[in-house]
């Protein structure tokens, strides 16, 4: 009787390669004392963004308010009132490009090496406050409708400037208000629009589904 062999296993191959994994070095997790200190400095950041366009905005209008006098009440003194003087504006765009790099720097220790938004819409948030601040500020008409000269007898209606002039204290701030109110609700360097993508995302995130306590084993 003829004995059977059976017959050799294939040899087996090579084990499959194992799924990538990601391998990102991330920054190692800073204690809650840094974090506490990153936050503090962002927001120092953004303080410093908006009060310097703030008050840059403010000595714009109030050079601003000169021309409107100029053109409403038909007298030229180069007098800013209660607003900062016209040297303030090259002063106030140092400081704003100082802000804006401190910004970026503690924005992105904030965030890790990447900073969450940038600049920009705070910027326009502290311009709007100088603005509507100018404009509450600027010299009111001495006769709504009329161009009083320095003499009398010579007053004269007002022309297109003149009504530009004075519903400019409502105008601009509107203007102003409208294009800050789109950036914050629609530029990806809105704290709001940040803000509502990291809570929406968080929302959206797979839950892990929770482990059952393994009970006691019973001793065989």
């Amino acid at each position: 009787m003829d004995a059977v062999t059976a017959a050799p296993a294939p040899a087996a191959g090579p084990a499959p390669a194992a799924a990538p994994t990601a391998a990102r070095a991330r920054a190692p997790r800073a204690g809650w004392g840094a974090r506490l200190a990153n936050l503090a400095l962002a927001l120092l950041a953004h303080a410093a963004v908006g009060a310097s366009w703030l008050v840059t905005a403010a000595a714009v209008m109030g050079s601003i308010d000169v021309a409107r006098r100029m053109v409403m009440n038909s007298e030229f003194a180069w007098d800013t009132g209660r607003l900062p003087q016209p040297w303030v504006i090259p002063l106030g765009l140092a400081a704003a490009w100082a802000s804006h790099r401190f910004f970026r720097w503690s924005m992105a220790r904030l965030g890790r090496g990447t900073p969450a938004y940038g600049p920009v819409v705070v910027a326009w948030c502290g311009a709007l406050l100088g603005v509507g601040l100018g404009a509450y500020l600027w010299t009111p008409a001495l006769q709504t409708g009329t161009q009083v000269g320095p003499a009398a007898g010579q007053s004269r209606p007002w022309g297109v400037l003149g009504w530009a002039a004075h519903y400019g204290r409502v105008a601009v701030p509107a203007l102003v208000g409208l294009v800050t109110a789109v950036l914050l609700v629609a530029s990806r360097h809105s704290p709001l629009v940040v803000g509502w993508k990291a809570a929406s995302a968080w929302l959206r995130r797979p839950r892990q589904p929770r482990r059952a306590k393994a009970g006691p084993t019973a001793r065989p």
